[in-house]
């Protein structure tokens, strides 16, 4: 097409008044689907990803600088404001203009090009498929997932459409049947690290980080660099390190033991240096390291046994003061004498009631028969 504008707020899929953690968020959510999809083997669809992260980037510049952004507004405002031209696509060109407005960011009109075109020729599964792209990008889940069920049905053996449904499907929370996706597509193109990254994702949304960083650990050692590749082997890490913790009936998630604390310190410490960009793993290695100092911070627990080292500690005194009636010389070297077994009191008084704060959650555990999540 002719007209090469782009929406950066179409490109982001957010609304124009949004605000700047708004935009952040968009940011890091689009980038990681494009990278992603930049790993494809169509040269098609990867060159349309590689164009994508260029948009991407564009607009974060364009959004996050207020007089860029108020710039762009205003080019925004005068674009919307030209009358549109008429359509005149025939019957060869309509998937041709799906794909122009997919480059433009533009995944509703894309929808209704690609859709003109699967009306005019049935039995192009690139039509189906670019299709079912628009409607994913939309959030229309359940219409991607006929689309893409159309394009495998005239095309079975294409690895792209098989991982595309199964994303459509864990979008969806279906995991069995995006699991079942996936391996079919893992058998057209084997260790596929793009597909085996979005099985790493299935298994950290049903809590099973353990399977996640077995998969993301093999993922990023072949793929050293990639920034995708990384942001999920960091999020495994993340999801280990909490799932060794123990989780109370009140809810809470502490540590109880050395191991979990130090699991903390070095899964946060593995974290920082993949040394990625996204903020998200930033915060991950915050909070991982927050909750390991915390459960490190000493802490009193007073109990009854105070009272009762206090009293013997005085009773002390005054057997000492009776014992040696003979003068304030000899009590004085009564109470000398008496001064290590006072101080082994205070000391075992010490040792049992000011401990790091893991031993304290750890004590209430036992004590209250709490729940203990799986450790790891």
């Amino acid at each position: 097409m002719a007209d090469e504008w782009v929406n950066y707020y179409e490109i982001l899929q957010i609304a124009q008044a949004a605000d700047v953690p708004a935009i952040r968020a968009a940011v890091s959510k689009e980038r990681r689907t494009w990278i992603k999809r930049q790993a494809s083997a169509d040269p098609a669809r990867r060159a349309e990803a590689e164009l994508r992260v260029q948009q991407i980037d564009r607009a974060e510049q364009a959004l996050l600088d207020a007089a860029s952004r108020s710039a762009f507004d205003e080019r925004l405002a005068r674009q919307r404001s030209q009358p549109q031209a008429e359509s005149t696509a025939g019957e060869g060109d309509w998937l041709e203009r799906a794909r122009a407005y997919m480059a433009m960011g533009n995944p509703g009109a894309a929808h209704r090009a690609a859709r003109e075109a699967t009306n005019l020729r049935g039995s192009d599964h690139e039509a189906w498929a670019l299709r079912a792209q628009a409607s994913f990008l939309t959030a229309q889940f359940p219409d991607a997932e006929f689309e893409f069920a159309e394009s495998i049905r005239l095309e079975p053996e294409n690895y792209d459409y098989h991982h595309d449904l199964g994303e459509v499907y864990s979008e969806q929370t279906k995991w069995a049947q995006a699991m079942r996706e996936f391996d079919i597509a893992l058998r057209l193109s084997p260790n596929n690290p793009v597909t085996r990254t979005a099985v790493a994702q299935i298994h950290l949304a049903t809590e099973d980080a353990p399977k996640a960083l077995v998969v993301m650990e093999s993922v990023v050692s072949g793929n050293p660099d990639n920034e995708y590749f990384k942001y999920y082997l960091a999020a495994a890490l993340e999801g280990v390190a909490r799932q060794s913790l123990t989780l109370l009936r009140d809810g809470a998630i502490v540590a109880t033991s050395e191991a979990q604390v130090q699991r903390l310190e070095q899964h946060a410490d593995r974290i920082a240096a993949l040394r990625l960009s996204d903020p998200d793993a930033a915060e991950a290695v915050r909070d991982l390291r927050r909750m390991a100092g915390a459960s490190r911070e000493m802490r009193w627990e007073h109990s009854n046994v105070g009272g009762w080292i206090t009293g013997l500690v005085i009773l002390m005194c005054i057997g000492c003061g009776g014992l040696n009636s003979d003068g304030g010389t000899g009590t004085a070297m009564a109470l000398l004498c008496a001064l290590p077994l006072m101080a082994g009191l205070v000391y075992l008084y010490v040792h049992l009631h000011r401990k790091p704060a893991w031993q304290h959650a750890d004590a209430i555990f036992r004590s209250t028969n709490l729940i203990v999540r799986k450790g790891i």
